[in-house]
């Protein structure tokens, strides 16, 4: 895997390309053949072998995208002649469109006045930087104290392939994080390390920990639950629906591409159809 450690993947991403690889491994290996062996009809089978498990469009696509950088990395040290993956079609992906929150449901979940526990006032914070800052629960999770500086307004974010960020905090989330580290954090036994978020015994949050957050809160709230990328795309979407441009979303979210930010006017257009049949009188 060393081919994606060089690119700043994810340890989540690094997982699944390795998984990934060793289904690959194994099914060349029933057949009798040697990766380095491989050829294009080889991979096509396998493609149309991914196929009959059913997976997800983008679960197969991830897969034949880990078996064509991993020939990459093999050709570009001469281990294999050329890349048997390189032309191998993958699946026609559907795109969704994001689930999202409505303005009403992101006021009920975040106007209500936080509980005094730290637990609770930690949450809170959380909450309001996913959705005030659009941050990713992984980004949430490897934030230092150090990143956020209330004075300024600004956190700094390290997304993904190790890309720095700086993103204004709103004034809630300026006032949530002020609270939970003047009397949540001290009171969670964080009494050493950097780390923002804290565990109740001290211990850095993770991705899994955020998602229980996620779920305590909603269902406080007495709202569907969703998950905690939820808030990212309700960010965006927010943003665009107000009047931000595509350019500053992209920034803001950390996208490659504003290729990827596109995705939201599909959602704010959605809601323009909404309002559009509500409100006009042969709509």
């Amino acid at each position: 895997m060393t081919w994606l450690q060089g690119r700043g993947a994810s340890p989540s991403t690094l997982r699944a390309y390795a998984a990934d690889l060793r289904q690959l491994d194994r099914w060349l290996a029933a057949g009798g053949t040697r990766p380095e062996d491989a050829d294009d009809l080889a991979m096509r089978r396998f493609a149309a072998h991914l196929g009959t498990l059913r997976y997800a469009p983008a679960t197969s696509a991830r897969k034949l995208s880990a078996a064509r950088g991993a020939f990459a990395f093999m050709l570009d040290r001469g281990m294999v002649a050329r890349n048997p993956a390189a032309l191998v079609p993958g699946p026609m992906r559907v795109r969704k469109l994001p689930a999202t929150f409505s303005e009403p449901e992101v006021e009920r979940l975040l106007d209500r006045p936080p509980a005094p526990e730290p637990r609770r006032l930690r949450d809170r914070a959380v909450l309001e930087l996913l959705y005030g800052c659009g941050l990713r629960a992984s980004e949430a999770c490897g934030l230092e104290i150090a990143d956020v500086d209330a004075d300024e307004g600004i956190v700094r974010v390290t997304g993904k392939g190790g890309k720095d960020r700086v993103v204004p905090l709103g004034g809630a989330a300026t006032i949530a994080l002020r609270r939970y580290l003047d009397e949540g954090r001290p009171a969670l036994g964080a009494t050493r390390g950097t780390r923002l978020f804290v565990s109740v015994r001290g211990r850095p949050l993770g991705p899994t920990d955020i998602r229980r957050a996620v779920r305590r809160e909603l269902a406080a709230a007495g709202l569907a639950q969703r998950s905690p990328h939820a808030f990212r795309h309700t960010f965006a979407t927010h943003l665009l629906e107000h009047g931000a441009d595509l350019r500053s979303i992209q920034h803001l979210l950390g996208h490659a591409s504003v290729g990827t930010t596109q995705v939201y006017t599909h959602v704010s257009v959605r809601h323009l159809r909404a309002a559009h049949a509500a409100s006009h009188p042969r709509g």
